[in-house]
């Protein structure tokens, strides 16, 4: 497969009746199905019809987003060909856990992303680490031809960027994000509608194992350094989905003085999930390279095949090492 980077928009080389296949990462935020849902919005007026497609349930609060009823779970026993593949916000294949398997079956592999570790997995490559989102990279490139003031489309970008940036909030938000998102909000979007669905409808379990949480977080290196541990039977017990529990970090990360914050997630037995954030200077993409994972420099994440203690003593060392406190 050719690897390299193609500034040229793939979506101007689209026909009505192309085969199209949208797709983004296991485990989907909000940038991830913001990104598919607009892009996919926008190329079934080119197509006339495109497979939005999943890899796992869609978190509840972002089941507001327009069309999302649309997005299936992916087949892999289809047998189904495409003449493109979009991959989203996925800066590496094996992210896309069972769905890889549609790259093969795909003639055009476009892989659109702003992950500064991405590998290039596709034939058309267009990366830009510099964007706050894979949302805002969408706008960049159907705003032309096919945005229109479409306010469905308008809806899931703002989603996107609005989560990847912690309502703009983090340094990857730049003027052009705050140029973008007024551009949105011109179109109509109902922001009122839109923050209420990310951040003021947390379940009332969740606030309560946030509590339990942050009362058992575990501090290192004189403060600057906080982690958290989940073993799998707590989540069990407090009933909470997936994207309640990753975004336990951030409250973690917001600590005053607090220069890394750390979320170990046991999956299984002998399988951990690594979140990293930081706050000023510290490079957790590279942090998390060292686990084969990766990410953006403020924001990333890995997956260790190790129990949960294993984990947490690994990491202690890595985190001496890598940081040097």
């Amino acid at each position: 497969m050719m690897k390299q980077m193609n500034k040229k928009n793939p979506i101007l080389s689209l026909r009505h009746g192309d085969r199209v296949a949208l797709i983004s990462h296991v485990n989907p935020d909000g940038d991830s199905l913001g990104s598919i849902m607009a892009l996919g919005l926008s190329l079934e007026k080119v197509c006339g019809h495109v497979d939005i497609l999943v890899n796992d349930d869609i978190p509840e609060r972002y089941k507001f987003l327009p069309g999302i009823n649309s997005a299936q779970l992916y087949n892999a026993e289809s047998g189904l060909l495409y003449d493109y593949c979009f991959v989203l916000d996925c800066g590496d294949e094996t992210r896309l856990g069972y769905s890889k398997k549609l790259l093969e079956q795909s003639r055009t592999v476009v892989n659109i992303d702003h992950h500064i570790s991405n590998n290039m997995f596709g034939h058309i490559n267009i990366i830009d680490s510099k964007a706050s989102s894979t949302c805002e990279m969408v706008f960049g490139l159907i705003k032309d031809s096919f945005f229109m003031d479409d306010v469905d489309i308008a809806t899931c970008l703002y989603t996107g960027i609005s989560t990847d940036t912690g309502n703009f909030v983090y340094d990857n938000t730049s003027a052009k994000t705050h140029k973008i998102a007024a551009k949105l909000l011109k179109v109509g979007i109902d922001i009122q509608d839109i923050s209420e669905h990310l951040y003021q409808s947390r379940s009332l379990k969740s606030v309560k194992f946030l509590g339990h949480v942050l009362n058992n977080l575990q501090t290192s290196h004189d403060g600057k350094v906080v982690t958290i541990s989940i073993p799998r039977a707590l989540r069990v017990e407090f009933e909470v989905s997936e994207d309640e529990v990753e975004g336990v970090i951030n409250y973690a990360r917001d600590i005053k003085g607090v220069e890394v914050a750390i979320l170990i997630k046991e999956l299984e037995a002998d399988k951990v999930k690594l979140g990293f954030r930081s706050k000023k200077d510290v490079d957790v993409s590279k942090l998390a390279l060292e686990f084969g994972g990766g990410g953006h420099k403020k924001a990333s994440g890995a997956t260790l095949y190790k129990s949960l203690d294993e984990a947490i003593i690994i990491l202690d060392e890595k985190l001496s090492t890598y940081i040097g406190w």
